[in-house]
C-alpha cells in the first residue's frame, strides 16, 4: 500500500532507457533506484542517493538520467551519503566502508584514508555538513574533517565518553558552534577551537527531554537549534532547544516525522504525507503533498524536489503535480539464484541474510525490471524468501520459485498460479518442526526437458519431490538414509541424460533416476579428486555442453566427465581437478582454484565456465577447463565485491549477471547461445565510427561457425571461430593494425559448409 501512494496522485514514472545492445566487454550495473534517501544539486543535475546505496542523477535542462557507480568511474559500492560544496565546486560521495570520492567536473578523486584505517566497529559516513572549504563527515565513530581544496583528511574527532568512539548521525553549525546529533545525545563545541581533537572540548546538551538517546537530526534555524524527539512511542515531537531549556515547537503538525533539515536558511519538515518549508522569516513559504519524503531540495531555479522512500527522485511543479524519476532496476540489492532463458533473466531475491524478508523474485526483460513479491502480488505477502529459480525449458513464461521456509511458488506469464507448502501434505517441514508452518526449506529447483519439476527440501526426512505436467506434487522415495534434521541439502541438477544430481552440503552427492515416485537406480558418494582428497562441502552443480558435471566446492571445482557410468559403477568414484604446471623445471603443479570456495558455476554459449567465488571475485575458465581466461575482482574491474554468490547468463545477448553481496552487476560476454541455423544475424556497431574503440560483435550465428572478414576486394583481414552464437573482432588485422575506412564483408560458414551467411560492415576513420 505504501509503495502505491505516490502513484495515486497520477505521478509519472520516468524510466531510463538504456540501449539494449552493449559492446562486448562492457559493464553495467543493475541496482535498485526506487527508494530515495538524500538529494544534492551539482552542475545542473539533481543527484539522488537511495537507501540501498545506489546513486543516479537527472539533468535539470536536458532531462536525461544517468546512473553513477563503479561502472562509470566511482571508487566503491554502497554509497551512504552525498553533499555538495559550491565554494570548491565539489560533489562529495561517502561510502558505508568509509571510502570517499570527490567529484569535480568529470574527474573523481579518491580519498581512501578512513577505509584503510584500522578502526574497531563501523566506518560508515552517515552524513556530511559543508562549511567553506571543509566537509564535516558524520561517521560511525566520530567526526572527520576533510579539506576539499587540499583533498585530504585534516582531523578526526572522537568525543564520546572519555574520548571514545561515538556514532554521529548529523552535523550542523550556527556559525559559532559545531553541533552533532549522535547515538548518545547531542554534542556541541566551539567550531573555532584549535583543540577539537581533545574530547574535553565537547559538551553534551543535558537539558534535552532525554539527553542520552539517539538523535537522527539537528538543524540550526533562526538562531535556534531544532531536532526530532522520539520517545519510544509512535508520537514524535519537533523540539527547539539551547543550553538552558527546550520546548515543543508549536508549528509542528504531525505525530510522526520522516525528515528534518535545513537549506539556505530555510527549515524543511516532512511527515509521511506532507512537507512544509519554513522561510528565514519563520513563515511557511511552501507546502506540498509528499509521501515518505526522506530529503527535500529547492534547486538553483527554485524548483522543488524530494527523495521518496517509495519512488526515488520526485519533482514537484508550481501547481503541486508530482513526477517520479528513476532508472529501472530490481527492487532490492539482494540476489539469490539467477537463471535466464530466451532473454528473460530471473533473479531470486532471497539470500541467507534475507531469508525472512519478502523480497520475492525479480525479472529483467526488454531492458526493464519487474518485481514479483507482496508489493505486486498480494498473495505473496507472507511467502518469504524466494531463493531458488527455475525456468521451464519448454515455456519461458513458466517459472518456479523455491523458498527457504515457505515452499514453492509457481508463475505463468507473470501471474502467480499456485503456492505449494506443508498444507498440501506432500512437502515436509524441517524434521524438528513437523506440524508447524513456515519450515519447508526448499534449496533446489530444476525442470527437465519433459516439463517435470524437481525440488529438494532441507533438514527433512523426505528430501526429493517431483511434479509432472498437469499433476500434483509427489515425494520421491530415495534409498539414501542420511536425510533428516542434521543434513543440509543444496541444489538439484537434472542432466541432459535424465539423471538427477542432489547436493548434500557436507555429505557429498546423491545421483538417482526415478519412476512412479521411486528411485529406480541410485548412488551416493563423497566428492573426492583423482588424488583421493575428500572435499567436504558441495555448494553448486552445473552441466556443460559436453555433458561433464561441474561441482563447486569449498576447495575449487571438481569435474565428472562420464556421469552416466556413476550409478552402475562398483569402483570408488573420483572426480577430477585440473592441475596447473608450475613451469619451474619440476613436475610439480597446483590444483586450479583449490583455495577458492566456489559459490556458483554458469556455462556460456561457448562452453566456457564462469566461476563465482566467495573471496576472489569471478573466474572465466576455457571450454576444456584448463586455462584461466579472465579474472574479475573489485580491484581490477567494476565488480562491486569479491564475494560473488550467483551467476546467470542472458542466452540471447551474452550478458553475464553477477549477484554479489553488494548488488547485481553485469559484464557483456563474448558468447551467446547458438541456434540450429542462422537467426537474425547482425553486426554491432555498424557503422564503426572513428571514435569507437571497443569490440565489434557478430551475433545471431548458427553453432560451430567460422567467421572470415575481408575487404571489398576479397583480401582476408581477420578470421575467428564463433563462441556459441557470437563472434568478436577488435577491428584489427592480422598485423594488429586497425583496419582502414571502407566496406568489409563478413563471411559466416559452419564446419561442413552447409550453412552460410554473408553480411557487410562499414568502417569509418
Amino acid at each position: 500500500m505504501k509503495r502505491n501512494l505516490i502513484f495515486l496522485l497520477a505521478t509519472i514514472f520516468i524510466a531510463q532507457v538504456i540501449q539494449a545492445q552493449m559492446p562486448s566487454g562492457a559493464w553495467r550495473d543493475h541496482l535498485p533506484y526506487s527508494h530515495g534517501k538524500k538529494l544534492a544539486e551539482y552542475h545542473n543535475r539533481i543527484y539522488c542517493l537511495t537507501t540501498d546505496g545506489s546513486l543516479y542523477s537527472f539533468g535539470i535542462n536536458d532531462r536525461d538520467i544517468k546512473k553513477h557507480s563503479k561502472v562509470n568511474g566511482l571508487s566503491d559500492a554502497e554509497i551512504s551519503t552525498i553533499g555538495t560544496s559550491s565554494v570548491t565546486s565539489t560533489l562529495l560521495i561517502g561510502y558505508s566502508n568509509g571510502n570517499i570520492d570527490l567529484v569535480r567536473n568529470d574527474s573523481v578523486i579518491n580519498i581512501p584514508d578512513i577505509k584503510r584505517k584500522s578502526i574497531i566497529g563501523g566506518k560508515s559516513i552517515n552524513n556530511v555538513y559543508i562549511r567553506n572549504n571543509y566537509a564535516y563527515l558524520a561517521c560511525d565513530f566520530g567526526i572527520v574533517l576533510c579539506d576539499l581544496n587540499r583533498r585530504e583528511i585534516k582531523e578526526t574527532y572522537y568525543f564520546g565518553p572519555g574520548g571514545t568512539q561515538i556514532q554521529v548521525n548529523a552535523i550542523t553549525s550556527d556559525g559559532v558552534e559545531i553541533i552533532a546529533a549522535t547515538g548518545q545525545g547531542i554534542y556541541h563545541a566551539d567550531i573555532n577551537d584549535p583543540n577539537l581533537l581533545d574530547f574535553s572540548a565537547w559538551s553534551k546538551y543535558q537539558n534535552l527531554p532525554d539527553p542520552d538517546i539517539s538523535y537522527k537530526y539537528v538543524v540550526s534555524y533562526n538562531s535556534s537549534l531544532y531536532t526530532i524527539y522520539r520517545n519510544g512511542t509512535s508520537s514524535d515531537a519537533v523540539i527547539r532547544f539551547d543550553e538552558s531549556s527546550w520546548e515543543n515547537w508549536s508549528q509542528g503538525f504531525s505525530s510522526h516525522y520522516e525528515f528534518l533539515g535545513g537549506q539556505n536558511g530555510n527549515l524543511v519538515l516532512s511527515t509521511t504525507d506532507h512537507t512544509r518549508i519554513y522561510s528565514s522569516q519563520g513563515t511557511v513559504s511552501r507546502e506540498i503533498v509528499s509521501f515518505y519524503s526522506q530529503d527535500v531540495l529547492v534547486d538553483s531555479g527554485n524548483d522543488l524536489w524530494y527523495a521518496a522512500l517509495f519512488g526515488g527522485l520526485v519533482k514537484v511543479d508550481a501547481n503541486g503535480n508530482s513526477s517520479a524519476i528513476a532508472p529501472s532496476g530490481p527492487p532490492y540489492r539482494d540476489a539469490g539464484d539467477i537463471q535466464a532463458l530466451q532473454g528473460n533473466v530471473w533473479v531470486a531475491g532471497g539470500t541467507f541474510k534475507t531469508k525472512w524478508t519478502g523480497n520475492g523474485a525479480y525479472l529483467f526483460v526488454d531492458e526493464k525490471w519487474k518485481e514479483y513479491n507482496g508489493n505486486s502480488i498480494p498473495d505473496l505477502k507472507d511467502f518469504l524468501n524466494i531463493s531458488e529459480i527455475s525456468i521451464d525449458p519448454n515455456d519461458p513464461g513458466h517459472v518456479i520459485g523455491g523458498s527457504y521456509g515457505y515452499g514453492i511458488a509457481e508463475f505463468q506469464d507473470g501471474r502467480l498460479v499456485h503456492i505449494e507448502n506443508e498444507s498440501g501434505g506432500v512437502l515436509k517441514p524441517v524434521q524438528s518442526y513437523e506440524g508447524q508452518t513456515g519450515y519447508v526449506r526448499i534449496t533446489g529447483i530444476d525442470i527437465d526437458k519433459e516439463g517435470n519439476i524437481y525440488a529438494v527440501g532441507s533438514n527433512a526426512l523426505t528430501a526429493a519431490y517431483k511434479k509432472q505436467p498437469g499433476q500434483n506434487w509427489t515425494a520421491i522415495n530415495l534409498n539414501y538414509k542420511g536425510f533428516g534434521f542434521q543434513t543440509n541439502t543444496g541444489e538439484i541438477l537434472v542432466t541432459s541424460t535424465g539423471q538427477k544430481w542432489l547436493a548434500l552440503n557436507n555429505a557429498g552427492i546423491v545421483v538417482f533416476e526415478d519412476e512412479n515416485g521411486e528411485s529406480t537406480s541410485e548412488k551416493s558418494f563423497n566428492v573426492k579428486n583423482q588424488f583421493g582428497t575428500v572435499v567436504d562441502n558441495v555448494l553448486c552443480l552445473a552441466e556443460d555442453k559436453d555433458g561433464t558435471i561441474w561441482v563447486g566446492t569449498n576447495k575449487g571445482p571438481v569435474q565428472y566427465s562420464d556421469p552416466s557410468e556413476i550409478i552402475n559403477s562398483t569402483a570408488n568414484i573420483e572426480g577430477y581437478q585440473y592441475v596447473i604446471p608450475r613451469n619451474d623445471g619440476t613436475s610439480s603443479g597446483d590444483i586450479m582454484l583449490s583455495s577458492e570456495q566456489v559459490n556458483d558455476i554458469a556455462i556460456d554459449g561457448g562452453n566456457r565456465k564462469w566461476i563465482a567465488t566467495e573471496k576472489s571475485g569471478v573466474f572465466l575458465i576455457s571450454a576444456d577447463g584448463k586455462k584461466e581466461l579472465l579474472h574479475f575482482n573489485e580491484e581490477n574491474s567494476p565488480l562491486f565485491s569479491n564475494s560473488v554468490q550467483t551467476i546467470g547468463i542472458n542466452d540471447k545477448t551474452g550478458e553475464v549477471f553477477f549477484g554479489t553481496d553488494k548488488g547485481i552487476i553485469a559484464y557483456n560476454g563474448s558468447a551467446t547461445e547458438a541456434g540450429e541455423d542462422f537467426g537474425d544475424v547482425y553486426v554491432f556497431p555498424n557503422p564503426v565510427r572513428e571514435t569507437y574503440q571497443g569490440n565489434i560483435t557478430v551475433s545471431g550465428l548458427a553453432s560451430d561457425v567460422n567467421v572470415k572478414i575481408t575487404d571489398i576486394t576479397g583480401n582476408l583481414v581477420y578470421e575467428t571461430a564463433a563462441l556459441g552464437g557470437q563472434a568478436v573482432w577488435d577491428g584489427r588485422n592480422f598485423r594488429g593494425d586497425r583496419v582502414q575506412t571502407g566496406v568489409y564483408l563478413v563471411f559466416c560458414t559452419n564446419e561442413d559448409g552447409t550453412k552460410t551467411y554473408v553480411t557487410k560492415l562499414l568502417f569509418i576513420h
